[in-house]
């Protein structure tokens, strides 16, 4: 079939509610335009790891993939500028569910290594670093390059309103089904034009681009509140409130906390109030923007 016959098929399938037609994605050309003065740069970062959910102290990156794209203060796309992509070799051999879900085998990434100087001026222009699953990708990415430490990140997964735009799922390849496009995942170059993709795309309910809600969301800087002394009999409570627990490393209290809007602070306290153990309980807030958020340095 030829691409002209397979684009009629696609049409008179659109035309029926019984069908969704899903376009597969194509990686776009760069940015020719000349840029002005206002323009901002985002990297968009993808790692894939020894491990699915460890983090930097138990897995090691195997692929790094990032894009360099123009953006407008408002959350407008305006062209991919460069891409990198490298593998490396891990201490260990990559585990066998790993290769299965990635398709990266000991061969590819035998003798390869991080080029921390490219990578580093790769990203050294850019105004923000978006992934998707920031608190995995930046604790991996600053153990890598120290750039990554100083740089403001969003988290295009939890800083989208995902559910309330009507987008039930939150995992990549879910979001694009719902733009009508599929690609090869689980590889990190394709996950990063993937994202972008998904980021210029108008959300169903509020017509804002994904990106404009998130850069919404690095602005507004979030409050930290932890509830220091809890005893361990209501942990449930708060666990089901939203909390989750800090282990104390890189210096964070060891204590369960959550993250609000600056107006719900006073609504998180009275809630900690309310359960009545004020004589071991002790409630702490702090402010957290995008230079430390989802990262091992945030306290």
């Amino acid at each position: 079939m030829d691409l002209f016959e397979a684009e009629l098929h696609a049409i008179a399938l659109r035309c029926s509610s019984d069908f969704r037609v899903l376009r597969k994605l194509a990686r776009r050309d760069y940015c020719e335009k000349p840029l002005g003065p206002r323009t901002k740069i985002g990297v968009i970062v993808d790692v894939e790891t020894t491990g699915l959910d460890t983090g930097p102290d138990g897995d090691e990156i195997i692929e790094l993939g990032m894009i360099k794209f123009a953006y407008t203060a408002g959350g407008v796309v305006l062209g991919v500028l460069s891409q990198h992509t490298s593998f490396h070799e891990p201490s260990q051999p990559i585990p066998a569910l790993v290769k299965r879900l990635t398709g990266i085998t000991d061969d590819m990434v035998r003798g390869k290594r991080l080029d921390v100087s490219a990578i580093e001026a790769f990203a050294a222009d850019a105004d923000i670093v978006i992934a998707h699953n920031a608190g995995f990708d930046r604790r991996f990415m600053e153990r890598a390059c120290p750039i990554f430490e100083r740089l403001p990140w969003a988290c295009s997964q939890t800083q989208v309103k995902w559910f309330e735009e009507g987008i039930e799922g939150t995992k990549l390849c879910y979001i694009a089904y719902h733009n009508r496009f599929y690609y090869d995942g689980h590889r990190a170059i394709d996950d990063a034009f993937a994202l972008l993709e998904i980021l210029e795309h108008p959300l169903p309910e509020s017509g804002q681009t994904p990106l404009a809600q998130l850069l919404e969301a690095v602005r507004r800087p979030n409050l930290r509140v932890y509830a220091l002394g809890l005893p361990y009999e209501l942990k449930d409570r708060v666990r089901a409130r939203g909390y989750r627990w800090s282990n104390g490393a890189d210096g964070r209290p060891r204590a369960w906390h959550r993250d609000v809007a600056s107006e719900e602070v006073e609504a998180e306290l009275r809630f900690l109030d309310g359960l009545d153990r004020a004589d071991v309980l002790e409630p702490l807030v702090m402010e957290i923007d995008a230079y430390v958020r989802f990262s091992d340095r945030q306290a």
